[in-house]
């Protein structure tokens, strides 16, 4: 990547593109799954940040110099990861605490660079954003993508914008009371996952409390945590199966005849994430690092986190 520039720079960079590139942009019609999701309660009343003061223009390759041009950002998403991230049948919009997190970061970026950016949402498999070389299908990952070395050799992460705990359930029927219970154990888990990396031994995060996985796991992986939850639901013969410690309970909640134990297995950072690979990020990084910033102090991420799991997930343990 090339060297950083001066954060002021940066904003006011953007007002002079921002004149070049006309005005604002007609959102992306919703039928495709480029719908514009349901803010936040939080999001329609946070303050405005800094009105940018005029400077040199933003290299117009660079990946913030294009979502300028486009005057759209394009987000992956996921339509089957409730309560984080779904397409409300309703309304077919994507709702969730990942996509009311990606609508105000957005909206607060249009007022930074002082053009309105619509959100084009994009819905490509997790395996394939967790790889980086998105060859420019997609802008920013905001799916509750967790911080790890590997991932950070292909991607560039922004400021956490909230930690996750992996935990573990098992069926209704289970005699398992906690995860050391589950030697020799049939497990699910979503692809290329952290909670799959755990189950492989494949981690690398700095938690010196990670759980060791039981002996003689044998591990069936399919695309998303939420299949499992499903594949068990329809009947299909798991022991045990990984996953975030909020979506568990939500299937719970929703009926899901499992039991969540009541180990956590680990504590990771969840981040914004772009392709090292794509054009430069070095503009956007830091007005996206200030914008998240922002929101865990003005207490917008606390109040999204209230709204879709009913706790406070933003703070660090």
């Amino acid at each position: 990547m090339t060297n950083r520039v001066r954060f002021a720079a940066l904003l006011s960079a953007a007002a002079i593109l921002v004149a070049a590139c006309g005005s604002a942009a007609t959102p992306t019609p919703a039928p495709t799954g480029t719908a514009t999701a349901v803010p936040s309660a939080a999001a329609t009343a946070t303050p405005a940040p800094a009105t940018p003061t005029p400077a040199p223009t933003v290299d117009p390759n660079s990946l913030l110099g294009k979502i300028l041009a486009s005057g759209k950002v394009r987000i992956s998403t996921d339509p089957n990861y409730a309560p984080f991230s779904f397409l409300d049948p309703a309304t077919n919009t994507f709702d969730g605490f990942d996509n009311a997190t990606a609508v105000e970061a957005v909206k607060r970026l249009s007022k930074v660079v002082g053009k309105d950016l619509a959100i084009d949402w994009q819905t490509p498999n997790w395996d394939l954003i967790t790889a980086g070389s998105w060859a420019g299908r997609w802008d920013i990952s905001v799916g509750s993508m967790s911080v790890t070395k590997t991932r950070a050799k292909v991607v560039d992460f922004v400021n956490p914008y909230y930690y996750d705990f992996g935990s573990v359930a098992v069926p209704t029927a289970s005699t398992a009371q906690k995860v050391a219970d589950l030697v020799n154990a049939t497990w699910c888990v979503g692809a290329s996952t952290t909670y799959e990396q755990w189950l492989k031994g494949t981690l690398e995060i700095v938690d010196p409390k990670m759980l060791p996985v039981p002996a003689g796991s044998n591990v069936t992986s399919l695309d998303t945590d939420n299949l499992c939850v499903q594949a068990i639901m329809a009947g299909r013969k798991f022991d045990a199966l990984a996953a975030n410690e909020n979506s568990l309970t939500n299937a719970v909640a929703k009926g899901a005849k499992i039991r969540v134990l009541p180990d956590v297995t680990f504590t990771i950072s969840v981040a914004f994430a772009i392709d090292r690979s794509g054009p430069d990020d070095s503009s956007l990084l830091p007005l996206l690092n200030k914008i998240v910033d922002e929101m865990h102090a003005d207490g917008t991420l606390t109040a999204i986190s209230m709204k879709y799991l009913q706790k406070d997930v933003t703070l660090k343990p």
